[in-house]
């Protein structure tokens, strides 16, 4: 579990680094969204030639958008 959160960690702080940060909540909710979808073109491949990897990625990817959702829109403060 320790890897993957590593992995999403770094997703995210890669997001940071590339990109501003989400101008709304339609926004975040369209970058989740169009990485969902990308999930769901790698489950629709045969079981056979779908590759691991890819379904992984675009997990990872999937939770650092939601986690960058949080981070640009929720603006809760975790102090308290």
């Amino acid at each position: 579990m320790n890897e993957i959160y590593l992995d999403i960690a770094k997703e995210v702080e890669r997001a940071i680094q590339l990109y501003e940060p989400f101008h709304s909540m339609h926004e975040g909710y369209a970058v989740l969204k169009e990485e969902v979808d990308e999930l769901w073109d790698q489950v629709k491949v045969k079981q056979g030639q779908r590759w691991p990897v890819a379904v992984r990625g675009e997990c990872i990817q999937i939770a650092a958008m939601a986690i960058r959702i949080i981070i640009d829109c929720g603006k809760v403060d975790y102090q308290k």
